[in-house]
């Protein structure tokens, strides 16, 4: 089963996390393009996927993290 993977990256201590996930393509690239012209997909796929976000960092930090992209997933591994 292939997943896309919502992947942000935390500023303040570098941790990459996902936040959605979806099996369809379609979804992740309507969701890359709300990111940058304001496009309001229909489908919900979990958190809301923005340009930024908030981290909840180890040991009590609160970073700051940019959205990266959906990495698709096949069977449990990823792929680029």
């Amino acid at each position: 089963m292939t997943e896309y993977r919502a992947i942000y990256k935390c500023r303040l201590c570098g941790e990459e996390f996902v936040s959605a996930v979806t099996g369809n393509a379609d979804i992740a690239i309507k969701h890359m393009v709300s990111v940058t012209s304001g496009y309001n997909p229909t489908e919900y796929i979990g958190s809301p996927i923005t340009e930024k976000t908030m981290h909840s960092c180890k040991g009590g930090s609160m970073g700051m993290a940019d959205f990266l992209g959906f990495r698709k997933v096949e069977d449990g591994n990823e792929s680029d």
